[in-house]
């Protein structure tokens, strides 16, 4: 059987290189603008120190000296994170004091008697503020380098302020959707709201309502159901009654009308106990979290349809090997009754049904094959829709069994397959169900 897409899938293929392009266009915009921020917040630190270092100038009798005296020179050039150096040039480019090691300006336009760049000092990247200035008529160049330690840890502390609150949105983005890819189809409890970010909190409160309001709807077709069920099931009882009383008191010409009566009243009792069995499998929430016993369950199930297939002339054999499985007792004896009713209808006099349970290293295996006629290919997805009968289908078969196996088997987080049975060369259902952590 050809796998069929997964939307959840599709869409993570969809939406997570989106987001993982959005989270990087975030991640270079915070960078740019932390990177901007810091150099602009430093570089003007930097030049008030360039223009300390200026007003410590003196000229005396044409000779230009840098009068730092040693309290100064430790305020000036002192800092916790970085190294500080400095350099007063003059106009033709003679050392007046400072470090010689560090790099003159670039040839470039100053702004306002300022430059900034970046420079190296003895392998050491630095930022370069050049102050241009006179002083009785020498043009002089004061610059103050520092290195970038401090200026990188304001970054970082810029852009993980920025990208943090992004990466707690796709965190609980991710949460939320792992929350709900856990659940069952059917499970419509309210999501858990603890440790969301305010971003996502109002798409949780309005997925909530949502959940509620479905669940409401959802109740009271359960309930419709069910009421409506239980109300046909005295009328129709004392339809078959009377028909019966009716054909035993009856002529041989009357009998063959009376019989199709009473054939159609089954028929109508069928569907409404199946669809009594629907209404109690519909998701009532919760998980389904009791340790079963599925050889017990086997057993348990095997004792009522026993007798009916003896009377049809069937074969109902068992294999059956300890497995465990989480579940509810009530709802897997109803799935499995179903599969032995089917098998037995399906199969004719002197056939066979046989019940297989065994336990593998992926979970328990529950399989009941029988000898009939098979299902098509094209057929075995279309049979667990409600209501769907096999064109070659009579009696009365009203469409709703293995509808009630799926809505069971999900429940329990099992999946059910149809194929052929190797062994008698009929249908084989399997249900295969996850590892119990009882």
């Amino acid at each position: 059987m050809t796998q069929r897409p997964s939307l959840r899938r599709q869409l993570l293929r969809w939406l997570l290189p989106a987001m993982l392009a959005l989270l990087a266009a975030g991640a270079l915009t915070a960078y740019s603008v932390a990177l901007r921020s810091a150099v602009r917040a430093y570089d003007r630190a930097l030049f008030d120190t360039a223009l300390a270092l200026a007003g410590q100038i003196r000229v005396s009798r044409g000779e230009v000296s840098l009068d730092l005296p040693s309290a100064a020179r430790e305020v000036l050039l002192t800092d916790k994170y970085d190294q500080i150096f400095f350099r007063v040039l003059s106009a033709g480019g003679r050392d007046i004091a400072g470090d010689r090691e560090l790099p003159g300006p670039p040839e470039l336009t100053p702004e306002e008697n300022r430059l900034y760049y970046d420079a190296q000092i003895r392998g050491k990247p630095v930022r370069v503020a050049a102050l241009f200035t006179e002083r009785d008529g020498n043009t002089l160049t004061v610059l103050a380098a520092e290195t970038l330690i401090k200026r990188n840890k304001l970054v970082w502390e810029i852009l993980l302020g920025m990208l943090l609150p992004e990466l707690g949105l796709v965190a609980a983005t991710m949460l939320f959707r792992q929350q709900l890819a856990r659940r069952s189809h059917s499970d419509l409890r309210p999501i858990a709201a603890q440790g969301l970010t305010e971003e996502i909190q109002p798409v949780v409160d309005e997925i909530n309502q949502l959940l509620f309001r479905l669940d409401e709807s959802l109740l009271a077709q359960r309930h419709f159901v069910s009421d409506a069920a239980h109300q046909l099931r005295t009328p129709i009882a004392a339809l078959q009654a009377q028909v019966e009383v009716a054909l035993r008191g009856s002529e041989r010409a009357q009998r063959p009308q009376l019989e199709r009566i009473l054939a159609a009243a089954q028929r109508l009792a069928h569907l409404v106990q199946q669809l009594l069995a629907l209404a109690r499998t519909e998701p009532k929430g919760g998980a389904i979290d009791q340790t079963m016993d599925l050889t017990a369950i086997v057993r348990e199930v095997a004792e009522l349809y026993l007798p009916r297939a003896i009377a049809a002339g069937i074969d109902l054999g068992f294999d059956l090997a300890p497995a465990t499985v989480m579940g509810s007792r009530l709802l897997l004896q109803e799935a499995l009754g179903n599969l032995i009713d089917n098998a037995i209808h399906y199969t004719s006099e002197q056939g066979a049904v046989t019940v297989v349970c065994r336990a593998t290293a992926h979970g328990a295996i529950l399989t009941v094959e029988d000898s009939g006629p098979g299902i098509p290919d094209t057929a075995r997805e279309k049979v667990f829709e409600r209501f769907y009968r096999l064109p070659e289908s009579a009696g009365e078969d009203c469409g709703l069994g293995l509808a009630i196996v799926r809505h069971i088997t999900r429940q329990h987080g099992a999946q059910v397959t149809i194929g052929q049975s190797l062994a008698l060369g009929g249908t084989a259902v399997d249900i295969r169900f996850p590892p119990a952590h009882g």
